[in-house]
């Protein structure tokens, strides 16, 4: 490791695993002190012990990203604890259900946004003062490809990651002239826990999803956390309202322009 960040003090929510653990990770291999957030407190003492093996503090705090109080704490402890903030990373997410826009009930869209969206955006607001009175720091919203198109199914989540994407170059516009830089990584399908639960033990869908991408492989977790540290390091000094997608080109891809199979076109 270059140690891109030592001496760097990070929050990572959502970081009991998936991408969040591959993030925290990653900070503490390049020198960081990181505050891991999540809602199952056994995940996140286990990724303190981690991070303590690689020599950097870990700090755990439970958090429900719904819980505006909860997040507010948080970030609280996280100065209190590790001193100063340079680092935040929003990661935490709920995927939502799968129904048509015009079938889903407001409970269950109020649901998604609450974590996906307005704990995002208690987070930031409460740290707010503090990066900006410090004139540094660099912010990370874990995003998805999923708010940059139509999504059937899934405009639930969608909304949120699209209303992350505008909030990231807003942002990125209101705190550039304070020194803090706002970024958002935005993946395709990645290999998670969450995504293997919500794909269940279908090992041709699972397949599938690990071919339609140019690259033609699945997008790891570790994928999406070397983007993060690098956003996060100086070597991004100039880098700011960027929506950095890491979908192995799928959303390079236009459907269309692919040769139809040989039985259509009479082949």
């Amino acid at each position: 490791m270059s140690g891109a960040l030592a001496g760097k003090k990070a929050i990572v929510t959502g970081a009991g695993r998936g991408i969040g653990a591959a993030i925290a990770l990653a900070f503490a291999r390049e020198g960081a002190d990181v505050a891991v957030a999540a809602r199952s407190e056994s995940e996140l003492e286990a990724m303190s012990a981690k991070l303590a093996a690689l020599g950097r503090k870990g700090l755990a705090v439970p958090t429900d990203m719904a819980d505006a109080t909860q997040v507010k704490r948080l970030v609280e402890r996280s100065i209190a604890e590790l001193g100063a903030i340079d680092i935040v990373v929003s990661n935490a997410a709920s995927p939502g259900g799968f129904a048509p826009l015009h079938e889903v009930s407001f409970a269950a869209w109020r649901e998604v946004q609450a974590v996906n969206l307005e704990g995002p955006l208690t987070l930031l607001q409460t740290i707010a003062p503090h990066l900006l009175a410090r004139r540094t720091g660099s912010v990370i919203i874990v995003s998805s490809i999923r708010g940059t198109n139509g999504v059937p199914l899934g405009g639930v989540y969608a909304a949120s990651k699209a209303a992350l994407n505008s909030i990231t170059r807003t942002l990125a516009c209101e705190w550039g002239p304070f020194g803090v830089r706002v970024n958002a990584i935005c993946p395709g399908p990645v290999d998670t826990p969450m995504t293997r639960t919500a794909l269940g033990d279908n090992k041709p869908l699972w397949d599938y999803y690990g071919q339609i991408a140019p690259i033609k492989r699945w997008t790891s977790a570790q994928d999406c956390a070397e983007p993060a540290v690098f956003l996060a390091s100086e070597a991004a000094r100039a880098i700011t309202g960027h929506l950095l997608i890491v979908d192995g080109g799928l959303s390079a891809t236009l459907q269309d322009a692919f040769p139809p199979p040989a039985s259509l076109a009479g082949g």
